[in-house]
């Protein structure tokens, strides 16, 4: 697939700034993760399965928005600190199986031109959408995907999402929908968006300096079950 990547516009002084950066973060998620013995971040969740149901495009190269499935799918919902009180960034982990396969990291944040680029934090129990944050490359350029709860602000995990798709300034294209079943138990399970994002989709090489360094460091401490339940609401 790397061969038919474009050329990504990145100076050799970008990428330099992008690799100081990341050996930073290395540094800082690596000390948390040895501290707290477990994750750096998100360290308690609750894991689930789903089907990623696709009405396909124009042809994008990217196999899991091309398929219309459905894509077998495993999720991990969690608060970035972990803190059962308080505001906190929800975060929801999707790893697709299947001939799309790869993972996605999504993040609460806003969903305007400039707020689907900004995190947004969220009281206990309270859920809404969450996006990639970053633009994904694709063949036919950069993307941002969202999975919008169909049911916004419940106290219960969400069970069914809408999958949106747009790129950077441009509006949402409503493209699918994730339906959930989820587990009452946490896993010990890792997702790598960077090394392994769904087949068609690639980080770009300045987020990926960036990015790559602080997972490697934070995967040196061995990903565990948290006992302390997450806030999740009664189900």
């Amino acid at each position: 697939m790397s061969s038919s990547r474009p050329a990504a516009a990145t100076t050799p002084l970008v990428q330099s700034l992008a690799e100081a950066g990341g050996a930073l973060l290395a540094a800082a998620f690596g000390a948390t993760a040895r501290i707290r013995g477990t994750r750096a971040l998100h360290p308690v969740g609750v894991c689930g399965n789903g089907r990623l149901s696709v009405t396909p495009g124009p042809p994008s190269g990217v196999v899991v928005l091309d398929d219309p499935g459905p894509h077998e799918c495993v999720l991990r919902w969690s608060r970035a600190t972990g803190r059962q009180r308080g505001l906190d960034v929800e975060g929801l982990a999707l790893r697709v199986d299947g001939p799309g396969r790869g993972d996605v990291l999504f993040a609460s944040t806003g969903t305007g031109v400039l707020g689907r680029h900004l995190l947004w934090v969220r009281t206990p129990r309270r859920h809404g959408p969450v996006t990639t944050l970053l633009p994904l490359q694709s063949a036919c350029g950069p993307l941002l995907l969202a999975l919008d709860p169909k049911a916004a602000g419940d106290e219960h995990l969400p069970t069914a999402y809408r999958l949106l798709v747009s790129a950077p300034g441009h509006p949402w294209h409503e493209r699918g929908r994730l339906d959930v079943t989820w587990t009452d138990q946490d896993c010990p399970r890792r997702h790598d968006p960077v090394g392994h994002p769904p087949v068609g989709l690639w980080t770009h090489p300045f987020w990926a300096a960036l990015r790559t360094p602080s997972y490697v460091s934070s995967q040196l401490v061995e990903a565990r079950e948290v006992t302390a339940e997450p806030v999740t609401g009664e189900r």
